[in-house]
């Protein structure tokens, strides 16, 4: 099961959701405006977060702008307090498992979704699909 946190409709978590369920992932979506995140919710993602806050907090939202934050001098529990009061300020759509998390919509990270089984199966189909047009084109032979 993957999380798909959003707090917009945008088009970057529409693609997110379609993504996801096209490749046959379970999503449990969740609105940020309508349930808040937790303090320990916060936490999590921080974890699991590669780059800490830069994965997470959106730099040119209105909101973060608004709220003036000194990335130097702000202390943890202030930004938590910032999470919870305006999730505007996190990135737009937040995907994550218990391992890995992604923010945005990016094809190419997208896939550390997919199990390795299945990414396999996915490359192999397509390398069948491209030997198949080469060979029906004579255009390119693949070995």
């Amino acid at each position: 099961m993957v999380n798909l946190y959003f707090h917009t409709n945008d088009p970057s978590k529409r693609k997110a959701v379609k993504w996801l369920t096209g490749h046959g992932i379970e999503i449990h979506l969740r609105n940020l405006e309508k349930q808040p995140l937790s303090v320990t919710e916060i936490h999590q993602l921080l974890t699991l977060s590669i780059n800490g806050t830069d994965d997470l907090i959106s730099k040119r939202s209105r909101e973060t702008k608004k709220l003036k934050m000194d990335r130097d001098t702000i202390t943890i529990n202030e930004l938590i307090a910032a999470i919870q009061t305006s999730p505007h300020i996190l990135k737009n759509p937040i995907i994550f498992d218990n391992r890995k998390l992604v923010t945005g919509f990016d094809r190419e990270k997208m896939g550390i979704f997919i199990p390795q089984t299945q990414r396999q199966l996915e490359l192999s189909t397509l390398f069948q699909k491209l030997k198949l047009k080469s060979n029906h084109h004579g255009n390119i032979k693949l070995a």
